[in-house]
C-alpha cells in the first residue's frame, strides 16, 4: 500500500468517527431528551395545573350586621279573626350581638273595626258572640338568620337577602281586660337589602295567648302578617383584616 493510500484511509476512518461522536447523546443526558431551547421555553409557559386547583377565591361578606342596632317600622294586620279588622301600627329595635344573632324588643298598637261579619250575625241572626278585640302588644325576642344569599335583579344590580327566625314573649291587653295577658310569639322573616343600611322587611307572627270569655279560659293565635323598612344604625362598616 503506498503512502497516499494509507493517509485516505486515515481520514476516512476520523470522519466516521467523528460522525457517531455528533449522534450520541452526552453522558449525563438520556437518549431521547430534549435540550432544545424553544422545547424549554415551551415547558415553562404551561401552566402549574397542580397550583390552580389548590387556589380558592373568598368573597367579603356584602352586608356586616354585627355591632349594628336595627330599627324596624311599619304596619300589618291580623289574619284569621273573622270578627274584627286588626291592623297596626309596629316598631322593632333589634342589636345584632354577631352576624347571625340579634336580640331586641317589639311594641305594637292595634286598631280595631267590626267585621262585616260580626255585623250580620248581629243584624240578621240576633247572636252575639263573645268577641275580643286587640289592644296593643310588647314583648321582646331573639332572631337568629337562617339562611342568606343574592340574586341579580334588572340584569346588572346584586341585590342581598336574609330569611330569619324569631322566638320571644311578651304581654298583650285586650278589650275584655285592662290586666296584661302573658303571650308568647313565634314567627319569620325576610330582609331585603336596598344597601348597606335599608332594607324592605316583612314578617309573619304568630301571638299565642290565653284569652278569657264566660265559658272559660281559650288557646288563641293572633296571626299578624306586617311590613315596613328597616334601617341599621350606623350606616356604614368597615371590614376587619388580619395582620
Amino acid at each position: 500500500m503506498t503512502s497516499r493510500a494509507l493517509l485516505a484511509l486515515v481520514v476516512a476512518c476520523a470522519s466516521a468517527t467523528a460522525a457517531r461522536a455528533a449522534d450520541e447523546p452526552p453522558e449525563n443526558e438520556e437518549p431521547g431528551t430534549e435540550t432544545d431551547d424553544a422545547t424549554e421555553e415551551t415547558k415553562e409557559a404551561e401552566p402549574d395545573v397542580e397550583f390552580e386547583q389548590m387556589v380558592r377565591v373568598v368573597q367579603r361578606r356584602p352586608i356586616l350586621k354585627k355591632n349594628r342596632f336595627e330599627l324596624f317600622t311599619g304596619a300589618g294586620l291580623v289574619l284569621n279573626d273573622d270578627m274584627y279588622d286588626h291592623w297596626l301600627a309596629t316598631a322593632t329595635g333589634r342589636f345584632h350581638v354577631s352576624e347571625w344573632i340579634s336580640v331586641g324588643a317589639t311594641f305594637g298598637k292595634f286598631f280595631s273595626n267590626v267585621s262585616d261579619l260580626q255585623t250580620t250575625i248581629a243584624n240578621d241572626y240576633e247572636v252575639y258572640p263573645e268577641l275580643s278585640a286587640y289592644r296593643w302588644y310588647a314583648g321582646a325576642d331573639v332572631s337568629l338568620i337562617a339562611v342568606e344569599g343574592k340574586f341579580v335583579a334588572f340584569g346588572s344590580t346584586i341585590a342581598y337577602w336574609d330569611f330569619y327566625g324569631t322566638l320571644g314573649g311578651g304581654v298583650t291587653v285586650t278589650s275584655r281586660s285592662e290586666g296584661p295577658k302573658p303571650t308568647g310569639v313565634i314567627g319569620a322573616g325576610l330582609r331585603l337589602f336596598f344597601g348597606d343600611w335599608l332594607t324592605f322587611s316583612v314578617e309573619l307572627r304568630d301571638h299565642i295567648l290565653f284569652e278569657k270569655f264566660r265559658a272559660g279560659s281559650e288557646l288563641v293565635n293572633n296571626l299578624v302578617a306586617q311590613a315596613g323598612l328597616t334601617f341599621f344604625i350606623p350606616f356604614g362598616f368597615d371590614y376587619e383584616y388580619a395582620k
